[in-house]
């Protein structure tokens, strides 16, 4: 699977997450953090496949980061698998896919 394409579902996902906190909790954070992280997320998938693969892969990069940032200094004290557990694995394997991407694909075959 493409890397865009992995970002542009990690994205969606993440985007998800935010609404899902905030029907199940009221969260408001959770659907501004989840929200805006999950278009930005979203965002960078698309200008990955649309040529600008490079500013699209760090935008993805800085974001995957930050919520695996955010979501691992939780984990450490008190760990619930959600949001925290599935969020730190979904931002593994998007660090993963973004790592092993890290060069823009050839698209002169």
């Amino acid at each position: 699977m493409p890397t865009s394409m992995v970002i542009l579902i990690y994205g969606i996902l993440t985007l998800a997450g935010g609404v899902f906190a905030y029907i199940s909790v009221k969260s408001v954070p959770s659907i501004v953090a989840g929200g805006a992280s999950g278009l930005i997320l979203i965002f960078a998938g698309y200008l990955m496949m649309r040529g600008s693969y490079t500013a699209g892969w760090w935008i993805a990069l800085v974001v995957t980061l930050a919520l695996l940032a955010r979501f691992g200094a939780t984990a450490f004290s008190n760990f619930k698998f959600m949001p925290g557990g599935l969020m730190i694995i979904l931002s593994i394997i998007a660090l993963v896919a973004l790592l092993l991407g890290r060069a823009a694909p050839n698209t002169n075959l």
